[in-house]
């Protein structure tokens, strides 16, 4: 099955309290307006084709969990996960 991804900002998504502890050097230097593309599994990645690549964020703490649903309204359709 295809994961399901949703597209969003990075200045969104660098919104998270824990996002700048996390960042390493290259997305440090990403501008807020680039797009980016959290998966199912609440990693955050660069390009859905290329999802091992580029892994900007991959911890599914619980602060995370609630931010992605609460904040960026993530809620991958029934069945899904």
């Amino acid at each position: 099955m295809t994961p399901y991804y949703l597209g969003c900002l990075l200045g969104d998504v660098r919104g998270f309290a824990g996002w700048a502890e996390a960042a390493a050097g290259e997305q440090r230097e990403l501008p807020d307006d680039t797009v980016v593309y959290l998966r199912e599994d609440l990693a955050v990645v660069r390009h859905p084709v290329q999802a091992d690549q580029g892994v900007l964020w991959d911890a599914a703490t619980p602060q995370w969990r609630a931010f992605c649903a609460d904040a960026l309204r993530f809620e991958p359709p029934a069945g899904r996960t």
